[in-house]
This record gives structure tokens, sequence and C-alpha cells, in this order.
């Protein structure tokens, strides 16, 4: 399977969590392909079997619960556009002491399902990644077998 994951940082967190995820999907025989999502334009992300966005919740623009800000840019120039069925899967991190944990997610998932994609499976919201990353990185790999079975 070809699969792209497109992803944001601040802390470095997602980063972190993309390249686990990216080498756990190798290691079963997957090409995978994974970029910053200020660096691909949306027709870019078609370009695969699944595609992966992975962001941290983050408190902008006075608003708790929102995606890093390259996916809002890119979610503002990708509104209207079509994903055509497109099996899609959300990686989210954040901080369960914040009300809007992992929120993340539900804006990225209202996304792919006004554009037409499909979910692959439940989305993933971990907790504090970079403070237990052994157990983050089993829940992973357990992720990445279902998105992939």
């Amino acid at each position: 399977m070809n699969i792209g994951i497109f992803y944001a940082t601040y802390s470095g967190g997602t980063q972190a969590a993309s390249e686990f995820l990216t080498q756990s999907l190798q290691g079963s025989g997957h090409q995978v392909t994974m970029k910053m999502i200020s660096e691909v334009a949306f027709e870019d992300t078609l370009n695969y079997d699944l595609i992966i966005f992975a962001s941290p919740s983050w408190d902008f623009d006075g608003k708790e619960g929102q995606p890093h800000q390259d996916f809002i840019a890119f979610l503002e120039k990708s509104a209207g556009k079509k994903m055509d069925a497109k099996n899609c899967a959300v990686l989210g991190l954040g901080d369960s002491s914040y009300a809007h944990f992992c929120g993340a997610v539900e804006i990225m998932e209202s996304f792919i399902t006004t554009a037409g994609g499909k979910l692959k499976a439940e989305s993933l919201k971990i907790d504090g990644y970079l403070f237990d990353m052994e157990k983050n990185n089993t829940t992973i790999t357990e992720w990445a077998k279902k998105l992939t079975s």
C-alpha cells in the first residue's frame, strides 16, 4: 500500500510520532512518504492509497483545541475540494488537562468527511506522547495494524 503521512508539529512530538508510524508501516512492507503539511498541496495528498493527517491540538488565535496553524492554512486552502472516497486516518497528540483534548482530530475528521473521504479506522488520540513514548509507540503500532488490515 502507498501511504502518505502529512503532519505538523510545534515541539517535535507529532513529528516523532509520525516517524515512528512511518517505521512501523514500512516494517509491514508498505511504501510510506512522510511530509510536513506545509510542503504539500491538497492534490498531492490524493496520490496515496491511504492519507494520514497528524497534528497536535493547540490554543490558536484564542481558541483551544485547534490543529497546528499549518493545518489550518491547509484546510482553508483545500475548502470545497473533493477526496473521492479516499481512505484517510487522523493521528492527534494532545494533553488531557485541556478542555478540548485532541480537538484537532474532530476538525480534521470533519474536513475529511465533508471532502468525501472515508475514515479507515477510528482516529488515534494520544495523551502526552513525549512523556511515555514506549507505551504510546505500542499504541501507534496497534493502530497501524488496523489501518492496513
